[in-house]
C-alpha cells in the first residue's frame, strides 16, 4: 500500500526535500496543525515554548481590511510532536504565499492509482464546506488559495484557485497518477503553495478551522 508523508519547510523554500531533507518537518496528521495568523502579535509567534491557547490565538486574529483584500501574513505549524528546535511548539513555515516552489511537500513511497488532489472541508466527515473560509457554500468563495508547484514556482503575485468541497487541486500539475519507483528512489515528492485570502471588507467576523485532505488510489 502507497504511503503519504506530509512535510512543511520551515528553512528554506527555493531547496526541494531530496536535495535537503532537513529542511521539512514531517507533520503528524492526528495531533500537528497548522496556524494562520497576525504577524504583528507579541503571542503567537514563531518558536513558541508552548501551545498557544484559544485565548492567545484570538487575540493575534487577522483583522479585515475595508478597502482591499488580505493575505494572510504569518503561517505556522504547531508541531504537538515537539521534536524538532529543541523545545519549540511552532515553526514558521516559510514561503508561504510567496514566489516559492517548496513548501508544502506530499512525499509518496510507491505508485497510486489515481492523482493525488487537494481539497479543503469543514470537518473530519469531508461532507460541507460552508464555512466562511471556504466561501460560506460557495466554493468559488473561499479564500483558500492553492497553486500546484511540482513542476515549477507559482509565479509572482500568483493567485491560485480556490479550494473549497468540489474544487480541488490536482497535485501532479494535471499529469495523472504517479509511476512506480526505480529500484534506486525511495519516494516521490508533489509540491503546492497555499495562502488564506480575507476579501475586504468582509462583514462576519469568524475564527474558525477547516479541514485540509489529500486524496489519491494507491495499487494494491
Amino acid at each position: 500500500m502507497t504511503q503519504m508523508t506530509f512535510l512543511i519547510n520551515y528553512v528554506d523554500a527555493d531547496v526541494d526535500y531530496q536535495t535537503t531533507p532537513t529542511n521539512f518537518i514531517e507533520v503528524d496528521m492526528d495531533n500537528d496543525y497548522i496556524i494562520h495568523t497576525s504577524d504583528d502579535n507579541a503571542t503567537v509567534t514563531d518558536l513558541m515554548t508552548s501551545e498557544p491557547t484559544p485565548g492567545e490565538l484570538s487575540e493575534a486574529a487577522v483583522i479585515i481590511d475595508e478597502n482591499v483584500d488580505t493575505i494572510v501574513p504569518l503561517t505556522l505549524l504547531m508541531d504537538a510532536s515537539h521534536n524538532v528546535g529543541g523545545a519549540y511548539y511552532t515553526h514558521e513555515i516559510k514561503g508561504v504565499g510567496e514566489n516559492k516552489q517548496y513548501v508544502y511537500c506530499f512525499s509518496f513511497d510507491g505508485a497510486t492509482a489515481t492523482e493525488p488532489r487537494f481539497e479543503a472541508w469543514d470537518t473530519d466527515e469531508k461532507s460541507t464546506a460552508n464555512n466562511h473560509v471556504l466561501g460560506a457554500g460557495t466554493a468559488n468563495n473561499s479564500m483558500v488559495k492553492a497553486v500546484c508547484t511540482t513542476s515549477g514556482l507559482p509565479g509572482v503575485d500568483w493567485a491560485g484557485a480556490p479550494i473549497a468541497g468540489a474544487n480541488v487541486l490536482l497535485l501532479n500539475d494535471g499529469n495523472g497518477a504517479l509511476s512506480e519507483l526505480e529500484s534506486a528512489i525511495t519516494s516521490q515528492e508533489l509540491y503546492m503553495n497555499m495562502k488564506i485570502v480575507l476579501p475586504a471588507a468582509y462583514d462576519t467576523p469568524y475564527i474558525e478551522t477547516f479541514l485540509g485532505v489529500v486524496r489519491y488510489t494507491y495499487v494494491s
